[in-house]
């Protein structure tokens, strides 16, 4: 037998026994510590398996704000918008007025308004500034306008002076209120001088706070005293109507 058939076969008879410096006690701490290291392993795939569950499902659930964020309470509420001064009121009421007159009457041209704050604008082309005075309204002016006989205009008054109502229905032809579902009143008054024709109409609005709202048509030009006509040119029926638009916030 040669020398490398004897190393074989001692290598083969002792293939399956632990090395001389085998030692039995590491060997069961480095099982147990694969142990240990195999369940955390499987822990944290469990809990990152959680927390991306979690993801998909909490946007469903939770609120979000305008930027598509996680609603949280730090969110700040929206500030109310400053007050609103008088010029800008009479702006914003006479624009609305212009166009509401506008889609009501097709016929009409160049329509626009002019208000003067606290004082009664029976001038509005005059630059002068009248002192206030008692019992003056808070806004008054003109919703101007040309028709097919030419420029005229229609008055308004927004005041708390109660002798607007007092007066309304002296001298008039008809005058009766027409009540409205907001809690409001409508007087409408038409007057004809004793003539044929209806040379006066006006509403006249009354808010619950003591509030008016009056827009009257003359047969003639309020705002320059001047462009004499046979009748009104804007009914009663109109006026109504631009009195009581719920596009435009009278108080």
């Amino acid at each position: 037998m040669s020398e490398q058939e004897i190393r074989e076969g001692m290598l083969l008879a002792v293939w399956d026994e632990p090395p001389l410096d085998f030692d039995p006690d590491a060997l069961i701490r480095r099982v147990e510590q694969k142990k240990s290291r195999r369940r955390a392993l499987v822990g944290v795939g469990v809990a990152t398996a959680m927390i991306v569950v979690t993801s998909l499902t909490l946007p469903g659930l939770l609120p979000r704000d305008q930027d598509s964020q996680l609603g949280s309470g730090s969110q700040t509420a929206t500030s109310a918008p400053p007050s609103e001064s008088v010029d800008q009121k009479a702006q914003r009421i006479g624009d609305g007025l212009a166009e509401k007159l506008g889609l009501r009457m097709t016929n009409l041209k160049e329509v626009y308004a002019t208000f003067r704050p606290g004082a009664y604008a029976y001038q509005a082309n005059t630059s002068k500034t009248l002192p206030s005075r008692p019992g003056d309204p808070e806004l008054s002016g003109f919703v101007h306008l040309t028709d097919q006989i030419g420029p005229t205009a229609i008055q308004v008054i927004l005041t708390k002076d109660k002798s607007l109502e007092r007066m309304l229905c002296m001298g008039a032809s008809t005058c009766h209120d027409v009540k409205q579902n907001d809690g409001t009143t409508v007087t409408e008054a038409e007057y004809t001088d004793g003539g044929p024709d209806i040379t006066r109409a006006v509403s006249l609005r009354k808010f619950q706070s003591g509030y008016y709202a009056q827009i009257s048509s003359f047969s003639y030009n309020p705002a320059t005293n001047q462009g004499l006509r046979q009748t009104v040119p804007v009914p009663v029926a109109v006026l109504t109507d631009l009195v009581t638009s719920p596009g435009i916030a009278w108080q």
